[in-house]
């Protein structure tokens, strides 16, 4: 028997796009470790393999020579590429046997499946006001969904709408919400050799592009004119000629207490104005963004009366730009999707030493990046809880100058390491929370430092890094701890923390170096002394020679 396609899957099966209005996209990157000593970050960019469109709707490999974010003032969107892949293997045969293979016009002509039987289907939403205002009337998007079969390589726009049953639609009839744009790529042969990207890039494989939209709001048509812009901003909320949504569909004037059904409730525009003597505070300007989520269903029709069906699907979460991408977030999507697998326990509890010490390295590593853009003084003065009883040390730590003692990082809290004072803000450092702050993660993002670290208070950690989604008796959304990560919030408003298998890991490794048995603090540092000449002579071989990283996004 020979091998017939068995199932179709989407690479990648999850894609972040950004907003961006420039026409331009912006090229594939990837991180790489820093080739030269930078003091906020251990890595860097570097460009990788790109696709470019050509006026024929095919694609051309190129490797930037820079990374262009912006074009002018313009910002350019992340337009993610998507490939469709084939499992093949034997009929009958046991999915474990089924082989990977790219899906091209020549395995379709191979089973006689005419190009036009592959087809997507992309249903792009946003439900933002339809959750905050409990009205799912007030959701906006493809509807129906738009369907392009994989003969049509025009880029297909999505034009967000409101639902049919909307008596009152938020968007008027005849109007519409551009959520970006779909387009399938025309497939060319792959060459055999003579190009520098065929180890990286196959131009055969069927593949389809999203662009999201520019990155624009849109309002009622009062919300340019009875609402003036803040201070030193350079525009009203809204600009025409985007001010055209009905204010009548049940967006507009939705209040704080009919939106707090979520959390955090306060998440639109005029929730929160500023004024507190106005009347209208709390009351929703009716302001939506053109953000979405797109769900892209994948169907295969074979051919014959009794022809099989084949279906996959991909994500597309569209979001604001990366103001800061040379900065790796310390909880990730990566760490999100870990978060909720049945078997994190397992694969954590299977993990070499070596594996557990380069997570650990790379999860400070991050949280160093995170804090080098953060200015924790401003949010200490922000959000920062007064000290209970049981939170507060006998007396403030000797020569410590930050005012307000009885609050978090004050002189009198109880999670301050009494051995580090900190000035207060002053000419030379107006910012000395976020210098001292910046310093210690410094650090503490050197393994060997680390195992110092936790080798000479073995409790430490456990006492400073916040448990995932606690939450103390004393704290809100607006007031909270020292407990690390400090003075950020989660997606529901609360403290934000490290993801549950994340923080095991760590916990478990905690564990593993206080249960080592050594000579003095210093024992272990042969054994992290290798990682860190490993990481010395990285650096160097990318000081010595050009970078071409492998396995970009195409």
């Amino acid at each position: 028997m020979s091998a017939i396609i068995q199932a179709i899957f989407i690479n990648p099966p999850i894609a972040i796009a950004r907003l961006g209005g420039s026409s331009t996209p912006q090229e594939a990157f990837q991180w790489i470790q820093n080739p030269t000593p930078r003091a906020n970050a251990e890595t860097v960019i570097a460009p990788d393999w790109s696709l470019r469109i050509l006026p024929d709707s095919s694609v051309e490999p190129y490797m930037p020579t820079e990374i262009s974010l912006r074009d002018g003032e313009l910002i350019r969107p992340v337009a993610p590429f998507f490939e469709i892949w084939a499992k093949m293997g034997e009929p009958g045969s046991a999915e474990s046997s089924w082989i990977d293979t790219p899906l091209t016009p020549a395995l379709l002509k191979r089973f006689k499946i005419p190009i036009a039987n592959l087809s997507l289907e992309v249903n792009a939403q946003n439900h933002k006001a339809a959750r905050r205002a409990a009205n799912p009337l007030l959701r906006f998007g493809t509807t129906p969904p738009v369907v392009v079969a994989a003969d049509n390589h025009a880029n297909t726009p999505l034009l967000g709408v409101s639902p049919p049953a909307a008596t009152a639609p938020m968007i008027p009839t005849g109007r519409n919400i551009p959520l970006g744009s779909i387009q399938f790529l025309l497939s060319k042969p792959q060459p055999v050799n003579g190009q520098p990207w065929l180890a990286e890039v196959n131009v055969e494989v069927l593949r389809f592009r999203f662009t999201p939209a520019r990155g624009r709001v849109y309002g009622p048509p009062d919300t340019s004119q009875n609402h003036p812009p803040p201070v030193g901003s350079p525009a009203p909320p809204v600009l025409e000629p985007f001010n055209f949504l009905n204010p009548d569909a049940g967006w507009r004037g939705t209040t704080g207490t009919q939106a707090s059904i979520v959390s955090p409730w306060d998440t639109y525009d005029g929730a929160d104005d500023g004024n507190d003597n106005d009347a209208n505070d709390e009351l929703s300007l009716g302001v939506v963004d053109d953000t979405c989520e797109a769900r892209i269903k994948v169907t295969l029709r074979f051919l014959g009366a009794t022809g099989r069906t084949l279906n996959t699907s991909a994500n597309v979460f569209v979001a604001p730009p990366d103001f800061a991408p040379d900065r790796r977030p310390f909880l990730s999507m990566a760490d999100e999707i870990n978060d909720r697998s049945g078997d994190m326990a397992r694969r954590n509890a299977a993990m070499t030493t070596a594996e557990r010490e380069r997570w650990v390295e790379d999860l400070f590593e991050r949280v160093y990046e995170t804090l080098s853009l953060f200015n924790v003084d401003h949010y200490r003065d922000r959000r920062s809880m007064d000290l209970p009883a049981n939170a507060r040390l006998p007396r403030k730590i000797t020569g410590d100058g930050m005012l307000e003692p009885l609050r978090a990082f004050g002189g009198r809290d109880l999670l301050r390491n009494p051995d580090f004072t900190i000035p207060n803000a002053n000419a030379a450092d107006p910012l000395p929370l976020t210098t001292h702050a910046r310093s210690r993660h410094r650090y503490l993002s050197d393994l060997q430092a680390l195992h110092d670290f936790v080798q000479l208070r073995p409790t430490r950690l456990k006492e400073l890094i916040r448990q995932s989604f606690h939450l103390r008796s004393s704290e809100t959304a607006d007031a909270t701890s020292m407990q690390m990560p400090p003075l950020m919030r989660n997606s529901n408003a609360l403290p934000l923390t490290l993801s549950t298998w994340q923080y095991d890991l760590l916990m478990s490794w905690v564990d593993d170096i206080i249960q080592t048995p050594v000579a003095s603090p210093l024992g272990r540092s042969a054994i992290v002394a290798n990682r860190a000449n490993e990481r010395r002579d990285e650096i160097l071989a990318g000081m010595g020679t050009s970078t071409n990283p492998a396995g970009g996004q195409t």
